[in-house]
């Protein structure tokens, strides 16, 4: 393994991580807010913190061209807008552990073929392995919960609001990692994209009962600066910055640790222990992601 490629893969393990604990802050706060609301707010503290690498790169003489700004848009409405808006209502509707898994589970096989589409990367056997053993995976863990017990239609909905949410991020992913080729910087793509996404919910959100916000906790405001810093900051600067050293759909399946974070986020917040299917399909994650990141290029 090349020295890029580990630095592009420890990226998208950290991501993982952070990002699958914001399953569990968010559905803390999704207690008190709506969905979109959460999403509004959350980024519209992210915008501030990446409203100065703009400013800086200007200075610096840097200027995005007018074509990349229209992808960039595109991008920030895929991965913020619309993304954050279906993600939270699956959340609301489906829980943090199986929004996680469900999300996880088809975003590594949907970034593949859109990235073999779009970017003409080959879909390798081994890269298919270890997508198809990572699904198995988030299967054995996720089909107990589903019937087992009485699902209302509400489920349904969240269900279906994190199928979509999975397009939408395949697709980002793809489109980012072309983009990223061409201006070669991730925290600019990242402030640009946060931005741009955040302007684009302030008008879905106008009709929020914006009053909610003042009844917030201080850990459910603690919750929010964690996703605002760490996931939306820290956490796309990282992700931005692996799929610049290395391929989408190898990036990607390092998401199938997300589900972990969130479930052992569960246990220590809500008390909620996994289930030995639980263990047993985190296990073939784990193997599956390693498959797919040893593939050969």
């Amino acid at each position: 393994m090349s020295q890029e490629t580990l630095h592009g893969t420890v990226s998208a393990v950290v991501v993982a991580v952070i990002w699958g604990l914001s399953f569990v802050a968010a559905r803390l706060v999704l207690s008190t807010l709506t969905p979109i609301l959460l999403a509004t707010v959350r980024f519209s503290i992210a915008s501030l913190i990446f409203m100065p690498i703009i400013i800086r790169e200007h200075r610096n003489g840097y200027t995005i061209m007018l074509r990349d700004l229209g992808e960039l848009a595109l991008l920030g409405f895929l991965s913020i807008s619309i993304y954050f808006l279906l993600q939270y209502t699956g959340v609301k509707y489906a829980g943090a552990g199986v929004s996680a898994l469900l999300v996880v589970g088809f975003i590594p096989l949907l970034t593949g073929l859109t990235s073999t589409v779009i970017l003409k990367e080959r879909f390798r056997v081994s890269r298919a392995l270890g997508t198809g053993l990572g699904l198995v995976g988030v299967v054995l863990i996720t089909v107990p919960g589903l019937i087992i017990g009485e699902v209302d239609w509400f489920f349904y909905i969240g269900v279906s609001c994190l199928l979509l949410n999975a397009v939408c991020w395949a697709l980002y992913s793809t489109l980012s990692r072309r983009l990223m080729n061409r201006i070669a910087k991730p925290s600019l793509v990242t402030a640009y994209v946060t931005i741009l996404g955040t302007l684009a919910l302030l008008p879905i959100s106008i009709y929020s009962k914006w009053s909610l916000i003042g009844t917030l906790k201080t850990g459910q405001w603690m919750s929010i600066l964690y996703l605002s810093v760490v996931c939306s900051g820290l956490g796309y600067f990282l992700w931005n910055f692996a799929l610049s050293k290395v391929e989408a759909v190898k990036a990607a399946v390092w998401l199938y640790l997300e589900p972990v974070a969130a479930f052992v986020g569960e246990a220590i917040i809500f008390s909620i222990m996994p289930s030995t299917a639980t263990l047993l399909g985190g296990g073939a994650i784990l193997v599956g992601a390693f498959l797919t990141s040893r593939s050969k290029e």
